[in-house]
């Protein structure tokens, strides 16, 4: 199975999906303590915690509405035609869960020099926000953001969006590698960002080979899962 190598939409709609991220934080600058309010009432702290969720709610519903209207609404693409596909259940346990376990390892595999390389190196922001958990609630809360919601809009933008119109100009190993780069530097971390783009285009191959950007939301949660799962086993390691 194969994508469409001619989506109706094109680069400048995924320059207007980007503005409009962009544009996102300076919703979240406006109206950020009216929704912490919000959060806080729904017995979140008030703390830095809630801030996070906050602005990661912010940039989902932006790159989710904005996806949708630059593919569907403007374009009148089909929710199939950005990857919105039920694949088999073969195809979820083999490139879903068993792609997320096996890209999980990939990176961490290629992580491992980086460490040496610069041992002072910060973790990532949602990594901090696990390593400053106070209760189950929080952690609810951002196994929901990381494993649930930021797969499913990310797939929904850089392999339902970007990956088909690379595909469309480029040979596949081209499109995947370039695909999988610009999802490795928009994460804003250089020394994290190879890791990452091989993450990336390795997703790039599922959704080619499955066609369903549900199948690389399940991968990609399995392997944001892992990773959770694994930086809560070093802290209750350290206590």
């Amino acid at each position: 199975m194969t994508l469409d190598k001619s989506p109706q939409w094109g680069f400048l709609e995924i320059i207007m999906v980007y503005l409009g991220i962009i544009f996102s934080s300076i919703v979240y600058a406006m109206w950020g303590d009216e929704i912490a309010e919000i959060l806080v009432n729904l017995r979140l702290p008030d703390n830095d915690f809630t801030m996070f969720i906050i602005a990661f709610l912010i940039q989902f519903f932006f790159t989710v509405i904005l996806v949708y209207f630059f593919t569907v609404v403007t374009n009148k693409a089909t929710a199939r035609e950005i990857g919105f596909v039920v694949a088999s259940g073969d195809d979820f346990l083999r490139y879903g869960v068993g792609g997320g376990i096996l890209l999980l390892t990939i990176v961490f595999i290629m992580s491992i020099p980086i460490g040496y390389l610069n041992p002072q190196l910060e973790p990532q922001l949602y990594e901090e926000m696990l390593r400053s958990l106070t209760d189950d609630s929080t952690l609810f809360w951002l196994i929901i953001t990381g494993v649930v919601l930021a797969p499913l809009s990310e797939e929904m933008f850089y392999r339902g969006m970007i990956y088909p119109v690379f595909r469309r100009y480029l040979s596949l190993p081209w499109a995947m590698a370039v695909s999988g780069i610009i999802f490795g530097l928009a994460h804003f971390d250089l020394w994290r960002a190879l890791p990452l783009a091989v993450g990336g285009a390795g997703l790039c191959y599922i959704y080619e080979k499955t066609r369903s950007i549900l199948v690389t939301a399940v991968a990609h949660g399995v392997w944001n899962l892992i990773m959770t799962l694994m930086v809560i086993y070093s802290i209750n390691a350290l206590v």
